[in-house]
């Protein structure tokens, strides 16, 4: 191989891993950005509130929290929201399979638990593209979640 040759390849794979970086640093911007959009810490915790009010009592899905601690799973949730979109909080409880593990939910109960969470984003105030992107994220869970 020629020295323009390798030099030609070498500076094709420099291109190719900076167009990489770039991207990663513009999901990571989106990203933080979406923690952003929807309004921050103040948001998120109005949409888990009204999510656990809607959960918690709607007759579907209510018996899958009974040995739940309100504040606890509050806690996790907005933890998990807040670090899923970008901000600055650390989710530390289990993965989605261990900590559904055993619960046999069914993806129509899933779906339940899934329109809960859009009605609590709506009655936040959270627009519907910015549904999307939340529920984007959250969307491929489905499987660890799930037992069907």
């Amino acid at each position: 191989m020629t020295t323009l040759n390798y030099q030609w390849i070498k500076n094709k794979w420099m291109v190719a891993f900076l167009a990489c970086s770039l991207l990663a640093f513009q999901v990571q911007a989106e990203d933080k950005q979406l923690y952003n959009d929807l309004g921050g810490a103040d948001t998120i915790d109005a949409i888990t509130t009204e999510l656990l009010d809607r959960i918690l009592v709607n007759e579907k899905i209510a018996f899958l929290f009974e040995e739940t601690n309100r504040q606890d799973l509050h806690d996790k949730i907005v933890n998990q929201i807040c670090m899923e979109t970008g901000g600055p909080c650390e989710y530390e409880g289990l993965d989605m399979i261990e900590a559904h593990s055993g619960m046999d939910i069914k993806y129509s109960e899933f779906d339940v638990f899934v329109s809960d969470f859009i009605a609590a984003m709506e009655a936040a105030g959270v627009s519907y593209r910015l549904q999307n992107r939340v529920l984007a994220i959250f969307a491929p869970m489905r499987e660890d979640i799930t037992y069907e």
